[in-house]
C-alpha cells in the first residue's frame, strides 16, 4: 500500500478530505519520529509497540582485503506486533 493509497482509504473511511487526511498522517508521523528520537516507546493497543534500540559500535573486517574498520553505533527503530497481530504477518515463502 502506498502513501497515496493509505490517504485515499483513510479519507474514505473517516469521511475527511484527502488534504485533511494527508495533514493528519504527516502530523502523526512527525510526532512518532520525535518520540522515537527521544527514545520513548510508542504503544498502539491491539497493534504493537514501536521502540528504538541502540546497536553498539563494532569492528568489521573486509573479507577480501582483511582491512579492519570501526562501524559506529547506531539507533534503529524496532516494531513488536501485539500477540493478536502475529498471525497476520506472514512471509510469501510461507504461502508457497
Amino acid at each position: 500500500m502506498t502513501h497515496k493509497d493509505l490517504t485515499a482509504e483513510l479519507s474514505q473511511r473517516l469521511q475527511w478530505t484527502q488534504s485533511k487526511t494527508s495533514d493528519m498522517l504527516d502530523a502523526a508521523v512527525e510526532l512518532m519520529n520525535e518520540k522515537l528520537a527521544e527514545e520513548t516507546q510508542i504503544s498502539v493497543q491491539n497493534f504493537g509497540v514501536l521502540e528504538t534500540r541502540k546497536k553498539s559500535e563494532r569492528i568489521s573486517v573486509n573479507p577480501q582485503t582483511q582491512e579492519r574498520y570501526l562501524v559506529p553505533p547506531k539507533i534503529v527503530a524496532v516494531f513488536k506486533p501485539a500477540s493478536g497481530m502475529k498471525g497476520l504477518f506472514r512471509n510469501e515463502e510461507d504461502e508457497a
